[in-house]
This record gives structure tokens, C-alpha cells and sequence, in this order.
């Protein structure tokens, strides 16, 4: 007997992005730099072997390393978040002497294996005017607290 010859070999870890969701109205509205933050994410998260979704650890550092200049990185995230990529699951924050706390993501779009949520695929309940919300919202944030920090809002909060 002979084998079949298998059709589709994939050696290594791998992220998929549907075809729905890349002709998405929030995929079109990523500026480049939130579209390298979520390389890096996907990134960490093969790095992983796919199991740590909901627990990818990137720094500012991280994200720097991949043609984001350090200031442009907080607004690149927001960018994400609001067009429901990405989730921040655990807030960081500046590191001070040896304390450091980075913040954790989920790419809401990505299964994974162990302790991984399910995809949640949030970027699908945007549709045209959300999404030009959540991107202005994203450039144009809201003014901070006194004392408070600036909180990362879901997608539908503005809307």
C-alpha cells in the first residue's frame, strides 16, 4: 500500500487570521503600529507553544525591539484594545528598582491550548461608525483622573 501524501504540513508553531476577520472594517482601521503590536503578540504567544493566551507578557522594550518608538506604543495598544484585538488581562506598570510589573494580553482572536481562553472574536461586533469611534477614541483618549490612571475602555464603551 501506499501513503497519502499529506496536503498541508506545518512545521513549528502558527497564528491564523481568518478571512473574515481581515476583511474586517477594525482590521482595515489598524495603523501600522498597532498591526506590529499584535506581530509581537502573536509572537510571545507561538513563543509559548500556544498555551500562555491570556497571559503573554510583552514589555515596552518588547515592543520597541519591533519598530514601535516608545512613544507611539501606549496608543498602538489602546488602538488594539478598542478594535478588539487584543485585551489587557493584567495592568503593568513602570518598573521601579527591582519591582516589575508588565502587563499581560490576550489576542481575542487566537484558540489556544491549556490554560488558554477561547477566541472571542470581539472586532466582529464593530461595524462601520464603531469602529471610526473606537479608532478616534483611541487617538484622542480621555483625559486622566486626578491621581487615577488611564483606564483601557472595551470597545462598546464609547459607543
Amino acid at each position: 500500500m501506499t501513503k497519502r501524501p499529506r496536503k498541508f504540513i506545518i512545521n513549528g508553531p502558527f497564528v491564523y487570521h481568518a478571512l473574515e476577520m481581515r476583511r474586517s472594517p477594525a482590521w482595515r482601521a489598524l495603523s501600522d503600529n498597532a498591526r506590529r503590536v499584535l506581530d509581537r503578540l502573536e509572537i510571545e504567544h507561538m513563543e509559548h507553544g500556544g498555551t500562555q493566551n491570556g497571559f503573554l507578557i510583552c514589555t515596552y522594550d518588547d515592543f520597541e525591539k519591533c519598530g514601535i518608538r516608545r512613544k507611539s506604543i501606549s496608543r498602538a495598544i489602546r488602538e488594539c484594545v478598542l478594535l478588539g484585538f487584543v485585551e489587557v488581562t493584567q495592568k503593568g506598570g513602570r518598573s521601579i528598582s527591582d519591582c516589575k510589573f508588565p502587563s499581560n494580553y490576550r489576542l481575542t482572536y487566537v484558540g489556544g491550548r491549556g490554560k488558554s481562553p477561547a477566541p472571542s472574536d470581539e472586532w466582529q461586533a464593530l461595524d462601520d461608525k464603531q469602529v471610526e469611534t473606537a479608532v478616534f477614541r483611541a487617538r484622542n483618549p480621555l483625559p486622566r483622573k486626578s491621581g487615577g490612571r488611564r483606564e483601557y475602555a472595551s470597545p462598546t464603551r464609547y459607543i
